[in-house]
């Protein structure tokens, strides 16, 4: 089997369709279904000369072998027909076939009777020679940097998700195409993949510290109770003034700790607690929250009825107790304060003294 070669400065798949469009342009029939291009074409009224091109990979781009069951002539003449048209385009590396081995080649498909006028320029006369020519920076052998794999280097520092995006197109790209740029779009995926990372590790944190806040700030013990119950005075509870507050003092807000002569309102105006019972823990020792807690509610339940006129328990009133902490107990703060307040409104009237509510 005879066989001539032409090598092109293409990847396989573009080498495989440069070829078989060169073929078409010469007047040759192309079945492309096979791994390799079977060409033919008629001439003279004979019959038609069969030519196998197979192509493969080698170093320079792809080569192509024209190999013909009959003689050299045929396998021959459609490589310097293709070899011509490949290299007016720019697509060829060199051909195989020796200086002065093969006819002039004929500039456009063969018919019964014409002439086949030579081209100049076609780089089959010498191998060696073509192969040592200097290649222009830009031309097809220097292949180009694809633009994507830049872009996705770009948008993975700005914009993370979109340079992910961006590179694994541009790795798509310079598969089927050739080009270069690999490292620059596996660049881009990497940044964005890791500021992605990043950023929803930040949002994520931000969240937790957010839902956290908002979960301390529903068990501030400084306010007041909404169903009713009795609250405990806050662990930070500072120490006041007992003659700022004395029962039947009204106090326009909660004193979260704080009770000043600020605090103090005239009864009659809009007011948010009205004191009704206080008294001094005893000992000279912190006696303990749990301690504190206890005497607050016996001490205040039992100033409770006398104050308003019914039992806590048949009350639909409601009261908060300010007293010591171990801090405050330690520079002398014992007291211990009953607030009474209205759990169905914000603010009260006038007194609740003896108002059997």
């Amino acid at each position: 089997m005879a066989a001539a070669e032409l090598r092109l400065s293409l990847p396989e798949d573009r080498a495989r369709d440069a070829v078989a469009g060169a073929l078409t342009e010469q007047g040759f029939d192309v079945d492309a279904s096979s791994a390799a291009l079977a060409a033919s074409r008629d001439a003279d009224g004979a019959a038609p000369a069969a030519i196998d091109i197979h192509l493969s990979e080698v170093p320079e781009g792809t080569l192509a072998v024209f190999a013909s069951a009959g003689d050299d002539a045929e396998a021959e003449e459609a490589a310097r027909l293709i070899g011509a048209r490949l290299a007016q385009q720019g697509l060829l590396a060199f051909a195989a076939p020796a200086a002065g081995s093969l006819p002039p080649i004929p500039a456009a498909p063969l018919t019964a009777g014409s002439a086949a006028p030579a081209l100049s320029g076609y780089p089959g006369a010498s191998a060696t020679a073509l192969a040592d020519r200097p290649v222009a920076p830009g031309s097809a052998q220097t292949p180009r940097t694809n633009v994507l794999a830049i872009v996705a280097l770009v948008l993975g520092v700005i914009v993370p998700v979109a340079g992910i995006v961006t590179g694994a197109v541009a790795l798509s790209q310079i598969k089927r195409t050739g080009e270069k740029g690999r490292g620059l779009a596996l660049g881009g995926i990497v940044a964005g993949g890791v500021l992605t990372l990043f950023l929803t590790t930040v949002v994520i944190g931000a969240l937790l510290l957010s839902a956290f806040t908002a979960a301390g700030r529903s068990a501030d013990p400084y306010a007041p109770p909404e169903e009713g119950g009795v609250s405990v005075a806050p662990d930070e509870q500072a120490p006041f003034d007992p003659s700022a507050l004395v029962v039947g003092a009204c106090l326009d807000d909660l004193p979260g700790g704080f009770v000043t002569s600020d605090n103090i309102v005239d009864c009659a105006v809009p007011h948010s607690y009205e004191a009704f019972g206080g008294f001094d823990v005893p000992g000279s020792a912190y006696p303990g929250d749990d301690a504190i807690e206890v005497a607050a509610l016996d001490g205040c339940e039992a100033a409770y009825t006398g104050y308003v006129g019914v039992s806590y328990q048949d009350s639909r009133l409601d009261y908060y107790y300010v007293g010591p902490t171990e801090q405050t107990w330690a520079v002398g703060d014992r007291e211990i304060f009953c607030l009474l307040y209205d759990p169905e409104v914000e603010q009260t009237t006038g007194s609740l003294a003896g108002s059997g509510l």
